[in-house]
């Protein structure tokens, strides 16, 4: 789940009334850890999607379509205790990924308005119960996301100049948590 209630960047600032469509945040992705005694290296890959439409409430037509995918790549340390029960905990850092937002106007052919920085870090904890030969796993991570728009050239900033749609900043922050279950093998 993300942690702001409106998850778009960009909105529409036209003096019409809006009717507008915001989906929650659909996130995906996974993991592969190694460990080795109590410490141990992995990857995670999670992938966000964002999609919010803005309407007239009078007429339907199209004002701004937004459709936002957010891919972020870490690179994990965990440290990991116990037998029986086991505790797992880390840290990552973003060794990769992309921004892309695809934008649609009225009037406009689509955009797609690209990031020129990523960076970020993640935070995470597993828990788990080995059974036979494997072990099953439930946890909880946190990733913190910075981006840079890469805006410059494009129609976005020049409607932003004109006062028709609005964003906050060139550079945004995101936070997305995850529930992570899954299954470790003993060998």
């Amino acid at each position: 789940s993300e942690t702001k209630k409106d998850h778009t960047i960009f909105t529409d600032t036209s003096d019409t009334a809006k009717k507008i469509t915001t989906a929650d945040p659909k996130t995906s992705g996974g993991s592969l850890y190694f460990l080795f005694k109590s410490i141990g290296l992995g990857y995670t890959t999670v992938t966000t999607k964002i999609d919010n439409e803005i309407l007239n409430s009078s007429s339907n037509a199209l004002l701004l379509r937004e459709k936002t995918t957010l891919v972020t790549n870490y690179t994990d340390l965990a440290f990991g205790i116990g037998e029986n029960y086991t505790l797992m905990w880390g840290a990552g850092v973003l060794a990769g990924g992309k921004l892309d937002t695809t934008l649609n106007y009225s009037e406009e052919p689509d955009e797609t308005v690209l990031h020129k920085n990523l960076s970020g870090h993640s935070l995470f904890l597993m828990l788990g119960h080995h059974g036979f030969g494997f072990e099953t796993l439930l946890g909880f991570r946190t990733n913190y996301i910075k981006a840079d728009l890469e805006d410059s050239l494009s129609t976005a900033k020049k409607k932003k100049a004109a006062g028709s749609i609005s964003y906050e900043s060139s550079g945004l922050r995101f936070t997305t948590n995850q529930v992570q279950l899954g299954i470790g093998v003993t060998f």
